[in-house]
């Protein structure tokens, strides 16, 4: 179980490392793809160095408060560099799935460490609110996205990824690029929004606060997948 925590040496060759990585600028998608793409392959490809990076996490509170518990995902997250613009988690997916357009308040880069995503990219011609009509938004791209792919996505693209159980990505992610998040069951039709932690109410964000013991569960997963 990863409960030791790491070296000073290691953590100060980790930071070191974070702290020589350029500033993203998410304006330019293409751009940004290709530097987060590096960024997160550097990571993910160095279980010492991600390991460090999640030690460092647990034992670091403005990062701890911020690992979720979600209906779909957990996430993790190691690194927050509002200012370089490099949000960076591991999104660890659930066993439970079911399929939601979902658009997101931030592009992201995803590098997928172990499982896959079914991914479908949607087009629309509505407003994204309560008065959605499910029966219109149109698939027009659907791939299977395997370990050792990465994928970028605009912050407005509507889309659903179905995971295989326990799917785990390297997130890199913008900082927020509007309040809210769009998403609607594809199965009825149930529109609602996903919101950022400051807009949310201080029993939503008990709520969604990772316990303890989900948190060893996954670190015992990651150690087991040869992640960490």
């Amino acid at each position: 179980m990863l409960l030791t925590a790491p070296c000073d040496e290691d953590i100060t060759k980790a930071e070191a490392l974070m702290a020589s990585f350029p500033k993203v600028r998410w304006d330019d998608l293409e751009a940004a793809a290709e530097i987060t793409e590096a960024i997160a392959r550097r990571l993910g490809d160095d279980r010492a160095l991600l390991r460090t990076l999640v030690a460092r996490a647990l034992r670091t509170p403005e990062l701890r408060e911020k690992f979720e518990c979600h209906a779909l995902d957990d996430k993790i997250v190691i690194w927050d560099d509002q200012d370089k613009g490099l949000r960076i988690r591991l999104r660890l997916a659930n066993t439970d799935q079911y399929e939601r357009v979902h658009n997101h308040r931030y592009s992201f880069t995803a590098y997928i460490l172990h499982g896959a995503y079914q991914h479908t990219l949607y087009a629309t011609d509505q407003p994204l609110d309560e008065s959605a009509d499910v029966s219109r938004f149109w698939p027009y791209f659907v791939r299977e996205e395997p370990a050792g792919r990465c994928i970028t996505l605009d912050h407005e693209q509507l889309h659903t990824t179905i995971t295989e159980p326990e799917t785990i990505s390297l997130m890199i992610q913008s900082p927020a690029r509007k309040q809210r998040a769009f998403m609607i069951r594809r199965d009825d039709g149930t529109v609602w929004y996903r919101l950022g932690a400051a807009e949310e109410s201080a029993e939503r964000r008990a709520e969604v606060r990772m316990p303890d013991e989900r948190l060893h569960h996954w670190l015992s997963r990651l150690e087991a997948f040869e992640l960490l």
